[in-house]
């Protein structure tokens, strides 16, 4: 798992993942890349392995789940 993303490779994966994106994991895309987001009732943080283990190519989070 790498820490730290340029925007040059944030734009790459993009591509790469024809450009589907998705932040909710009710309609994950295979190959896509899923951003967590996270709100005042709400962190998606800890949906990043669903979204991987559903198909999506990366997910994209702002802290590490340490189970």
């Amino acid at each position: 798992m790498k820490k730290h993303v340029t925007i040059e490779e944030l734009y790459r994966l993009f591509i790469n993942c024809n450009q589907k994106i998705t932040t909710d994991t009710r309609k994950l895309e295979k190959g896509a890349i899923f951003f967590a987001l996270k709100g005042d009732n709400f962190d998606a943080n800890a949906f990043a392995q669903q979204a991987v283990d559903a198909g999506c190519a990366y997910s994209i989070v702002d802290k590490r789940n340490r189970e």
